[in-house]
């Protein structure tokens, strides 16, 4: 009888057979890891939604975009620069950092009392803690996880415990908490767009709210009524690359753009080459700070354009949304849905001036100078947007009611301890030896917690995944 063995003929054509498998299935491997976190910073954003729509339920308005307390110093007040995200945390499961920032607290470093609703956003986070621990919810996975992600592949970080891992770096842990991916639509109006408005000095107010046409406008409280384009048709909220992601060249903010209000496209010139004069801030830095430049955006260059300010500063600047997903941007509008909006989009002539008063602006009430990528950031411009608009695609969710975490193995989701008092969003990957549960957070760090120490209602949760 003949033996069979193989020949090395025949292990060639093996190792080349595996060789294309994998030069196959890894390409197709990484088209669902970028699908898999497009979706996640899609469910992000609608998380944001719920949360915006239950504060408007309460109050009957959105938060402002900037707001708090007023005073000279900075310790004793907030200087009335916090942003939406800090009125929203009761209602994005965020309670416990609110009702630090809500109560008197005292500093770690210190000893300091701070007052109620903080100090300034730029106070030293080491010091006072709450601006250092943005919620998950404001980390776009591929933004903020991208590179880290690449790291764990290869060996990831495993904790025993719901929250987060302290790394090693004390100073670059406190950075990366205070980031947000997710930043504040004020409109397509480019003249002193971030000035805070006097409520006592009439004239001043009105040229600011004729100026100011999209969700979030300063100090000004805007509620659904006041959305005359209607929900379905403007932006409340998109994204912005910050500093610590694979590539966040469009996370730094030039400076001293002269003229920038009355031609915002200064601004792709500016940046250019390796001469700019770039500002020490950067997009996305500080998640607390409603200052425009940091954590807004307007609808007036392209998506994944540049950012600047004028020799005004930080009360005159063009901010424009950023991502890491390939051609675009997601957008969140007024009801609720999420769509990837292209770089290709419709903006109209970037070098004509935004709407306000005075001499060299559009008149108020025209139309957007800035197309449809205008048009989407106003909220009662009267534009006719079409609905079948190819550069605007809406984007499937996870979430099983399009607003909340589903209960998906591949879903990232809210996870809680039996205290109530440890969050973590997370997604979940296995059950072992039916006493311990692996979740990996957006970062790619695997949390295999005791099944005991989860809430009774995530317990449950575990256990109906475990059979999926």
């Amino acid at each position: 009888m003949k033996k069979n063995s193989l020949t090395l003929t025949d292990a060639f054509a093996m190792i080349a057979f595996v060789m294309v498998c994998v030069s196959l299935l890894l390409p197709s491997i990484a088209r669902h890891r970028t699908a898999a976190r497009a979706t996640q910073c899609a469910d992000n954003l609608k998380q944001i939604a719920l949360g915006l729509h239950n504060y408007h339920s309460a109050y009957g308005q959105l938060p402002q975009g900037l707001g708090g307390t007023d005073g000279n110093d900075e310790t004793a007040c907030n200087k009335g620069r916090l942003g939406p995200m800090v009125a929203l945390l009761p209602f994005i499961n965020q309670q416990e950092l609110w009702e630090k920032i809500f109560n008197p607290f005292v500093g770690s470093t210190s000893n300091k009392s701070f007052p109620r609703m903080g100090p300034a956003p730029w106070y030293d986070p080491q010091d006072y803690t709450p601006w250092s621990n943005a919620p998950s919810l404001l980390t776009c996975p591929e933004i903020g996880g991208n590179a880290r992600q690449e790291e764990l592949a290869k060996d990831p970080m495993v904790v025993t415990t719901l929250e987060m891992p302290i790394t090693t770096d004390a100073q670059e842990s406190i950075k990366n908490g205070m980031m947000s991916n997710y930043v504040a639509c004020n409109g397509d109006g480019t003249q002193l767009q971030d000035q805070r408005s006097d409520p006592s000095n009439a004239i001043d107010t009105q040229r600011l709210r004729l100026s100011r046409r999209g969700a979030f406008s300063g100090n000004m409280k805007l509620g659904f009524r006041d959305f005359l384009d209607g929900l379905s048709y403007t932006i409340l909220y998109s994204e912005a690359i910050t500093e610590g992601s694979k590539n966040y060249s469009l996370s730094r903010i030039a400076k001293n753009v002269t003229g920038l209000s009355q031609n915002p496209s200064l601004c792709l010139a500016a940046t250019e080459g390796k001469h700019a004069d770039w500002w020490d801030i950067r997009r996305g830095s500080r998640w607390c700070d409603g200052t425009l430049a940091i954590t807004g955006f307007q609808t007036v260059l392209p998506p994944n354009s540049p950012s600047c300010l004028s020799e005004v500063g930080t009360d005159d600047p063009i901010a424009s949304a950023s991502s890491l997903h390939a051609g675009g941007v997601h957008v969140l509008f007024g009801d609720g849905r999420v769509a990837f909006v292209t770089n290709e989009v419709d903006c109209g002539a970037s070098s004509s001036p935004g709407v306000g008063m005075g001499k060299g602006y559009a008149s108020p009430g025209s139309k957007s100078p800035y197309g449809l990528w205008g048009a989407l950031g106003t909220r009662a411009a009267k534009e006719v947007i079409r609905p079948e608009e190819p550069s605007i695609q809406t984007v499937a969710s996870n979430s099983r009611d399009n607003t909340q975490g589903a209960d998906r193995a591949d879903s990232f989701s809210s996870w809680t301890d039996n205290t109530g008092k440890i969050r973590l969003t997370a997604k979940f990957n296995r059950l072992i030896d039916q006493t311990t549960v692996e979740l990996e957070d957006t970062t790619g760090v695997l949390h295999r917690v005791p099944l005991n120490t989860l809430s009774n209602k995530d317990i449950l949760r575990a256990v109906n995944l475990s059979f999926e």
